[in-house]
């Protein structure tokens, strides 16, 4: 028999032949490819989504830019504006600052110099000696930024932890969004959980745009929070699912590489938008686009196939064939088969031993990747200099880093070797440079701390396409949503973790070192999941990785005895 449709009832035949033999998704692509026309077609559609996700995830960058700012003084309005006559802006701010802002000793490692106080004012212009808070506003430095949120609702003095407010409850949507919309795409599907995503993200993005105050901005930036995790981590595990094993490292880490262009493109835009909000609906609207994919890019039929979905399964790989112009054989002449219709919850994920070890493994992978990797960003982005550079500098790395994360894992050392060797690295790079000097070869530090990013940037696109390997199809898209959630909330503890320098200067360091070590070594209790199909169905997901398992160049063969009793385990 060949895979034609062209009646109703070959199709009808194909579909119960289906639900006889059980067939597995991975066998279909040994015929319509791995990689064919019409999944390359897909792939590259939804590799356009991610755009948007990492615009948002990096413009509070630039929509939250602080810059200099000192008192307001009215009454020295005059002489500005007489001043402004004849001389530059620049020249007119420090002669009104000399004669209304005092003088502030600014101390650090490599020396002191003055600067001029962002919160208090002389009394009057002719009594230097007596200070006052600021009473009447503040004015900012607007050379570089015409607006940002910084500005317009004065984040500064005592109300400067504000602009910490905004980024922590952008952080938490990241971490609702993660276990929200993981749920719900292994529930109702991938393709309608991206276009709810979409939806979120243009509705609440454009809104936030128009926030009155910091309070509705935060909000709404949690919302958008939720729904950039929803794009990323659907549109990942679609793009995945769609295509067969050997091209799984260069599909789940092309993507990343449009998340890297996504970064640089942000750059670009705001360097030529300087008010916020402009920037902020340049980056929303986009995402209304998307939701047009309802009608051109397919739904998962590894995902239809797990829920017992097959005709509408066998209608999806119909457009394979047909675009790809392939035929398939009978479907009995072959061997792999589904197991039953299988539906997973967040529970499947920790009922099981095998699959609760991998899981909470994964999650601690996850937070220490992504503490590495947000803790060294903030580092790099505090190295001085224009603003613009270090982002594009900061996102240009990504893309060296995703080359390196394209081929690693195909080597010989597979993927949990190429993990625990970029999260070792990056934890010795982290301890060398408590070793530096601080000022005179700066340049040593630094060095380290971008190797040290690089090796982390590394090992988060290799967790991506590694726990994308070793969950089931059931509960793909949650068990990386979980595992995401973990990285959210090391997102939340960066910022605390770097306050506590205060308490030894190189704690933070010993930490973040101590936890890219250790996640190295826990990296090596994972299975390998280099050229081995996808666990189809719980029970291949809890016997994949176990140490008495059998394998062969086709797969896992199961051991009667053990998918017995993880299928007893499956129905308690």
């Amino acid at each position: 028999m060949v895979l034609t449709f062209q009646t109703t009832s070959e199709k009808t035949l194909l579909t119960t032949e289906w639900k006889t033999s059980r067939r597995n998704y991975d066998d279909i692509l040994e015929y319509i490819g791995e990689f064919g026309p019409y999944q390359k077609r897909c792939y590259y559609l939804l590799c356009l989504v991610v755009i948007l996700p990492a615009s948002h995830a990096f413009a509070h960058v630039f929509l939250a830019a602080e810059t200099d700012y000192w008192c307001y003084v009215p009454e020295l309005d005059k002489y500005k504006d007489e001043c402004c006559l004849n001389n530059s802006m620049m020249f007119c701010q420090d002669l009104v600052k000399n004669l209304s802002i005092p003088l502030e000793e600014n101390s650090n490692t490599c020396g002191r110099h003055f600067v001029y106080s962002h919160c208090e004012r002389y009394v009057n212009k002719t009594n230097t000696n007596t200070t006052m808070k600021c009473n009447h506003g503040w004015e900012y430095d607007r050379s570089q930024y015409k607006s940002t949120i910084f500005q317009e609702f004065n984040l500064v003095c005592g109300r400067y932890y504000m602009g910490a407010l905004s980024s922590s409850a952008y952080s938490c949507g990241m971490l609702i969004g993660s276990i929200g919309f993981g749920s719900l795409s292994d529930k109702i599907g991938r393709l309608p959980t991206l276009m709810i995503s979409a939806t979120f993200m243009a509705v609440s993005g454009t809104a936030c745009a128009f926030s009155p105050n910091i309070h509705t901005y935060s909000f709404l930036r949690m919302f958008i929070g939720a729904s950039q995790m929803g794009i990323f981590i659907t549109t990942f595990v679609l793009a995945t699912e769609l295509v067969g094993p050997s091209t799984r490292v260069f599909v789940s880490t092309g993507i990343q590489f449009y998340f890297a262009f996504g970064y640089m493109l942000l750059t670009i835009l705001a360097y030529f938008i300087k008010y916020w909000w402009i920037l902020q609906l340049c980056i929303s609207l986009p995402a209304a686009i998307f939701l047009l994919y309802w009608w051109i890019i397919p739904e998962s039929p590894r995902w239809l196939i797990s829920v017992g979905k097959y005709e509408k399964a066998v209608e999806i790989i119909g457009k394979f064939v047909k675009v790809d112009e392939v035929t398939i054989p009978e479907m009995a002449e072959h061997t792999r088969y589904l197991k039953h219709k299988d539906v997973g919850r967040f529970l499947d994920l920790f009922r099981l031993p095998n699959m609760r070890k991998k899981c909470l493994t994964l999650c601690y992978l996850w937070f220490t990747s992504f503490l590495l990797y947000y803790g060294l960003s903030l580092n790099t982005s505090s190295l001085g200099g224009n603003d613009y550079v270090n982002a594009f500098m900061s996102a240009a790395v990504e893309i060296p880093s995703t080359v390196l994360s394209l081929f690693l894992p195909e080597t010989r050392l597979g993927r949990r070797w190429s993990l625990s060797s970029t999260l070792l690295l990056a934890g010795v790079a982290l301890i060398l440079t408590l070793f530096t000097p601080a000022c005179k070869f700066q340049w040593i530090g630094t060095s380290l701390t971008i190797v040290g990013k690089f090796a982390a940037s590394t090992a988060c696109n290799i967790v991506y396409i590694f726990s994308a390997e070793i969950f089931p199809t059931p509960v793909r898209t949650i068990g990386i949503g979980i595992s995401s959630m973990s990285a959210r909330i090391a997102c939340i503890l960066v910022p605390q973790m770097i306050l506590i320098k205060i308490v030894w200067e190189p704690l933070p360091i010993i930490l973040f070192s101590a936890s890219s070590i250790s996640a190295g070594f826990l990296s090596l209790l994972l299975p390998e999941t280099r050229h081995h199909k996808l666990p189809q169905t719980l029970e291949e997901g809890e016997i994949f990785g176990k140490t008495y398992r059998k394998q062969t160049g086709n797969g896992m063969q199961n051991d009667g005895i053990m998918l017995e009793t993880t299928v007893k385990g499956l129905q308690k």
